[in-house]
């Protein structure tokens, strides 16, 4: 016996409506279970909620259930009671597509969300230029928010450089504050690039002396080259080629960063 989940939709519009009340509908789908020789495992509720709308509790906990891909059959009264207009009709069909979900609509006895419908082709068109565009707004919005906190001196979100950490307690907006214990070994790799004069001296010290990185392992020599000619440790944020004074306080000054970059010049020069 195939197993199947049932789904009831109610709007404050048809509450009164004949037919389509909450005891109405669930009676139905029972009846229809079993005359069609199918176990109804749960029926999800959306009380009270607009069909044009997606953002419905019920709705959400059936398609969560219908993940678990045990499930691949949902039975309504009908196609109504998931959508009520095109926009909702193609982004729910879109998903129980994915999860290779069929609907049985117990008034639309021919219904299949599979059949090649013109509308829909012409709508999912629309929805796909749609989506488009609100990806490239978002991703517009993003990147200037991200360069006018460069501007500011401000780091833009994510991880921050070895040494540093976010701060979130006592501030009204999170700031990069030094993280001593690996602050210190930041500046040691920069000591003793200056002294040593090539990255394979520096990566065996730091092995020797127990340093680790971010991530517990040994330093490879791209990650010390890559702390070597971090601006950031200058005091500086970046934001695409640009680079701007920070409000965050640098671990070496701008005498001993300029030295170390002259030596990784020069060792690019020699090959070494």
């Amino acid at each position: 016996m195939e197993k199947v989940i049932g789904y009831v939709r109610v709007s404050t519009e048809t509450q009164a409506e004949k037919g389509y009340g909450k005891d109405v509908q669930v009676s139905a789908i029972i009846d229809y279970c079993k005359a069609n020789n199918l176990e109804l495992v749960e029926v999800f509720y959306d009380l009270g909620i607009s069909g044009t709308s997606i953002e419905r509790d019920g709705l959400t906990e059936l398609v969560a259930a219908l993940s678990e891909g045990n499930i691949k059959r949902i039975v309504v009264m009908n196609t109504s009671r998931l959508w009520r207009e095109d926009t909702a009709k193609v982004l729910i069909k879109r998903e129980l597509q994915k999860l290779d979900v069929h609907i049985c609509s117990i008034e639309q006895k021919d219904y299949d969300i599979y059949s090649k419908d013109p509308n829909d082709f012409l709508v999912n068109g629309m929805m796909e230029l749609l989506d488009q565009y609100d990806r490239m707004t978002l991703n517009s919005k993003l990147a200037k928010g991200r360069r006018e906190k460069a501007k500011s001196g401000v780091k833009a979100c994510g991880s921050t450089p070895l040494g540093y950490r976010w701060k979130h307690e006592g501030v009204k907006k999170p700031i990069v504050v030094i993280e001593e214990d690996r602050a210190e070994c930041v500046q040691f790799i920069f000591k003793s690039y200056l002294e040593l004069k090539t990255l394979r001296k520096v990566q065996k010290r730091l092995k020797e002396q127990g340093y680790k990185t971010q991530q517990g392992k040994d330093f490879s020599i791209m990650s010390i080259k890559n702390i070597l000619t971090n601006r950031f440790y200058l005091g500086e944020v970046k934001h695409g080629e640009m680079n701007f004074d920070g409000s965050h306080e640098p671990l070496v000054n701008k005498i001993t960063f300029g030295k170390v970059q002259a030596q990784l010049q020069k060792n690019n020069k020699r090959g070494t």
